[in-house]
């Protein structure tokens, strides 16, 4: 680590690196990675898309035939006694995991893609085997933090659901926890990093993530926010297409490409907060002189 600390910078310094994707120090590795996401989302989608359309022509229905008596018999009836709750819930329950499988997955693909960046910046030296040794040594803890860190999340969100059942004046702030969880979970975005660098333990980590971001944490919501509105603007994008299964190939295909930069915009911010030195600058002058 460097003796002076350095901020987090705006967007616009990182902007360049981050969108070159498919710039690793072994190119190779980052086209793998990037066919791995895409072949994870179109698949997942293409699985998840008869769920969802039955869901919705489900809660279509459903919608319907309440509309058409809305007393709470027939609320019994319609929603209970012909089976539409199950019917409802089960579908949903499909979309739920198949949607959570695909997080999962490319949660790890890319923060793989993430530490191999990383490494390159920091370390270029590493070898490949040495890159994915360290990441899978650091995958149990990152776990752990991760299944911590969000099951703290849904005890927050239970809490407050079942407190406006209670109290209704509460739901102008249960409205609001997307918002929240949105903000905190990017105040968290050097989480896995700060593992995968130093090794930090899983409960250590949530003073420590806050911590790196202490002193910038404007900047640090500011870049991810604008890297969330670039993805809701590329997904326009597919929004007109007519074809279904093309449809989705140009989401996943976008939403491959966006997680690759998020990882490389988080990896190049945490060098900063972290006052990290980067050596791959270095390592380009030397092959260059020789």
């Amino acid at each position: 680590m460097d003796n002076q600390p350095r901020k987090v910078r705006l967007i616009n310094a990182y902007f360049k690196e981050s969108i070159k994707f498919y710039d690793l120090d072994r190119p190779v590795v980052a086209r793998v990675i990037f066919v791995l996401l895409l072949g994870v989302l179109f698949r997942g989608y293409l699985l998840a898309r008869p769920f969802v359309l039955d869901l919705y022509t489900q809660y279509e229905q459903l919608f319907i035939r309440l509309q058409e008596n809305m007393s709470l018999d027939s609320l019994n009836s319609v929603l209970f006694a012909s089976g539409a709750y199950e019917t409802i819930a089960r579908s949903f329950m499909y979309v739920a995991l198949i949607f959570l499988g695909i997080r999962v997955l490319t949660f790890f693909i890319s923060l793989f893609y993430g530490s191999w960046y990383f490494f390159g910046l920091t370390n270029p030296q590493m070898s490949g085997a040495q890159r994915t040794s360290v990441f899978f040594a650091r995958l149990p803890k990152i776990i752990l933090f991760n299944l911590l860190f969000y099951a703290a999340i849904y005890v927050v969100v239970a809490v407050m659901v079942v407190a406006t059942v209670y109290v209704p004046g509460l739901a102008v702030f249960t409205a609001l926890l997307p918002m929240v969880i949105l903000i905190v979970s990017t105040l968290y975005v050097f989480k896995d990093l700060l593992i995968i660098e130093f090794d930090v333990g899983p409960v250590r980590n949530f003073r420590k993530s806050l911590e790196l971001t202490r002193n910038s944490r404007k900047y640090v919501l500011s870049n991810m926010m604008s890297l969330y509105a670039l993805g809701w603007l590329l997904n326009l994008f597919s929004m007109d297409v007519e074809n279904a299964a093309l449809a989705l190939f140009i989401s996943a295909f976008l939403e491959s490409m966006l997680k690759l930069i998020t990882q490389r915009l988080s990896v190049l911010m945490f060098i900063d907060a972290a006052s990290l030195e980067r050596k791959d600058r270095v390592s380009n002058q030397d092959e260059t002189l020789v």
